[in-house]
């Protein structure tokens, strides 16, 4: 491992997959693809033309998508519930909820005993 221009002793790695390797964006979509089914089939999120659009994966970025406060929240229970099963927490400290329309500054979203916060920016 190198860390500024530090080299660590060698270890061995007795489970996992590297990250950065060129494998491994594929093993995690495998990985979480379940998530993405259960969210697809609870029918809480975002539709265009009978598409369902409501999660948006990246690397290990997920973007969830709902017409309403309401319908995020159904939709952040499943998808703890469903990551809980894969043993993945959500990171609210990392984790941000934007929202657009006349109640915008509405309260919600709590994971893992966290509230997720508000933000008026995305990155």
């Amino acid at each position: 491992m190198k860390w500024c221009n530090i080299f660590s002793t060698w270890f061995s790695i007795s489970c996992g997959i590297r990250q950065g390797g060129v494998i491994s964006p594929y093993l995690f979509a495998i990985y979480i693809d379940s998530l993405v089914h259960k969210l697809q089939s609870c029918r809480y999120g975002c539709y265009m033309r009978h598409t369902c659009v409501s999660i948006c994966l990246y690397a290990d970025d997920i973007l969830l998508l709902a017409p309403s406060v309401f319908s995020l929240q159904l939709l952040l229970d499943v998808c703890e519930r469903e990551l809980d099963r894969l043993d993945i927490t959500i990171n609210v400290k990392k984790s941000s909820c934007i929202r657009t329309g006349l109640r915008f500054d509405a309260l919600c979203c709590c994971c893992n005993g966290g509230e997720v916060l508000w933000g008026n920016t995305l990155r």
